[in-house]
């Protein structure tokens, strides 16, 4: 019994050190810590200091993992993502002809600091090893930027069996520490290099299409990736917001709201077990909740659209707003699904915004601040009003309303 406490102090330790390097640095919102036993999976989240506190009253460490990044809520969903703190790549070596001591190889020989960044982090995960790299926290509003990172690793070593399932921002990974029941062996730490990236210095160094001003022709593949990326992001927060915005009671419209998020996260995760079981847990949260038949009736076709990649339901803005019967005031609180009008008064709003300086103010309202303040100077000196109009080529009468102005200041 006692060398069994020693086993789990020391597991335990090491997992709250791989904790730490993942989210010690500048940690905010909850962290997802699943377990699976018995094929049931069970998740709970944690702010980073009760995580590891609640670590200690652990009783085993079997197939525990842990989310990589945070979330602003108690849900570990693409629409409540806080922080973008990691990218990484789950390789399946076991699926290739090469060994998991291959794979290091090649990485340290061939890829390394010249197809991709080194890895902080190299972890033998039982069958397979991890590769995470540790960014400097980022918003959800990168989301799309650090996407199409992961995209890009995953294309340079996925014929080391990376999985492109494995690449969503909600992905959970095993702890270091905890044991692999399928191998019976111990998740841990083969390689780290300690050192923190941004993901523009990634995107500069190894994503350089990203960065290049628009040319004629066909676009980057990279580039319209990213542009897709950024558009199902907002396209899902769109639904989330829509739901809330009618307090969840969306009777005559759950079938088409459920289908587009099914299809949405489907294009987005690229993973549709993780998808599906997405639009159930929205389907939940509805006031008058369809039955599971009824979910897995009505958004079958999504998935099946996905893997077929069909162009028809790439709706258009103003064919969602007549599906949904979207009101140009909830318009207003939406990211992409928007009419022409409200484009407009965005349009108009951030055209003024950009007329403005640092202090809010026209150019007009600037320069009449400045004359103000050059008359009071000139008043404060002595000088006439002829005299102030000389010296700064106005006429008289501009400097008398000026000098009222100037009074009702004091």
């Amino acid at each position: 019994m006692e060398q069994l406490k020693m086993d789990l102090d020391k597991l335990l330790s090491q997992s709250s050190k791989h904790i730490e390097v993942i989210h010690e640095f500048k940690a905010d919102g909850w962290i997802t810590l699943a377990t699976k036993t018995d094929g049931n999976y069970k998740q709970r989240h944690y702010k980073y200091n009760k995580l590891l506190e609640e670590l200690q009253e652990v009783k085993e460490l079997v197939n525990v993992y842990i989310s990589q990044n945070t979330f602003y809520k108690p849900q570990r969903r693409i629409e409540t993502l806080r922080q973008l703190r990691a990218c990484y790549i789950d390789l399946d070596c076991y699926n290739t002809k090469y060994s998991k001591e291959d794979v290091i190889y090649f990485l340290e020989e061939d890829y390394f600091n010249r197809k991709i960044p080194r890895s902080n982090l190299i972890i033998d995960s039982g069958r397979g090893l991890y590769l995470i790299w540790i960014i400097e926290p980022v918003p959800y509003k990168a989301l799309p930027l650090w996407r199409a990172i992961q995209k890009y690793l995953y294309d340079q070593i996925k014929e080391f069996g990376a999985d492109r399932m494995a690449i969503d921002p909600t992905r959970v990974l095993r702890l270091v520490g905890s044991i692999n029941s399928k191998t019976g062996t111990q998740v841990k730490i083969i390689d780290s290099f300690d050192y923190i990236y941004t993901l523009r210095e990634i995107q500069k160094e190894y994503l350089p299409e990203l960065t290049h001003k628009k040319k004629k022709g066909r676009p980057k593949k990279i580039v319209s990736l990213y542009n897709e990326y950024s558009l199902y992001h907002a396209r899902i927060l769109d639904i989330i917001k829509l739901c809330e915005l009618r307090n969840w009671d969306l009777k005559g419209y759950r079938e088409i709201i459920l289908f587009l998020y099914r299809y949405w996260t489907c294009c987005f995760k690229e993973d549709p077990e993780e998808a599906l079981n997405d639009v159930l847990e929205l389907n939940n949260r509805f006031k008058e909740p369809l039955t599971i038949k009824e979910v897995l009736r009505d958004t079958k076709s999504a998935e099946k659209a996905y893997k077929s990649a069909d162009k028809e339901y790439k709706y258009k803005n103003s064919t969602l707003i007549e599906l949904l019967n979207i009101t140009e005031e909830e318009q207003r609180h939406l990211k992409s699904i928007i009419g022409t009008k409200e484009k407009y008064r965005r349009n108009n709003e951030r055209r003024k915004a950009e007329r403005r300086n640092k202090d809010g103010l026209t150019n007009r309202q600037q320069q009449k601040k400045d004359k103000l303040e050059k008359i009071k100077e000139l008043l404060d000196k002595g000088y006439k009003q002829v005299e102030i109009a000389e010296e700064l080529g106005i006429s008289k009468q501009l400097v008398n309303y000026y000098v009222k102005e100037v009074k009702k200041v004091k």
